[in-house]
């Protein structure tokens, strides 16, 4: 499940690289309002069987994330460069790490596993200006959050040595010892009458 909204984010980062570091952003061809993935296709899986015409289901498979953006130069480009975006967005054996973010570093909170498929086109004014349509597809349904880290608390310990070695010492409520030295409840049932006024069941 997606969970949040990327048409309206104004960069991204794959594979560790920012699209800043290219002049690249995530931009919206289409006026008016924007179309998101909400859920993954579902299929459902059904078994028929011969003299009935209610099918039998057996389960539902749900298919990876998949999704359609388009990347802009925000100025023209050279051969060199359009060399280098391509490795960096195409090239991998696996999927790599994609977030969304505006321009406020803000939105990253959720982060896909994604790789480019099906076809990737170069649309351009003949000026070495212009935008790159791709798909990517991830490795599942769902995007996942950021790793939570606190803070690290420093931890100072003070080895404390404690002089009582008996129960004979101390206060007693309920409870005695024996001609051994164990702690043992007294025979006679306790009353509240026998508590300090203001006893609480949790200082009992």
């Amino acid at each position: 499940m997606i969970l949040i909204t990327i048409r309206d984010s104004l960069y991204f980062s794959f594979a560790g690289v920012k699209s800043v570091d290219y002049g690249i952003l995530n931009v919206n061809l289409n006026s008016g309002m924007q179309e998101e993935v909400f859920f993954s296709s579902q299929e459902i899986i059904e078994e028929k069987v011969k003299g009935r015409d209610k099918p039998y289901y057996m389960r539902t498979e749900t298919e990876p994330l998949k999704f359609s953006v388009s990347f802009a130069f925000e100025e023209t480009w050279n051969t060199e460069k359009i060399r280098e975006v391509a490795r960096w967005l195409t090239q991998h054996d696996y999927y790599q790490e994609l977030y969304f973010v505006n321009e406020d570093g803000l939105g990253s909170e959720r982060i896909f596993y994604a790789k480019v498929v099906d076809d990737s086109t170069l649309v351009h004014n003949c000026l070495k200006q212009g935008y790159i349509n791709l798909t990517f597809r991830c490795d599942s349904p769902y995007s996942y959050s950021p790793i939570m880290t606190s803070r690290v608390y420093k931890w100072n310990y003070t080895p404390m040595e404690i002089e009582k070695n008996t129960y004979s010492m101390g206060t007693h409520q309920s409870t005695t010892t024996n001609s051994q030295g164990n702690l043992i409840l007294k025979s006679q049932r306790p009353q509240w009458s026998d508590f300090p006024t203001g006893t609480k069941w949790s200082d009992i």
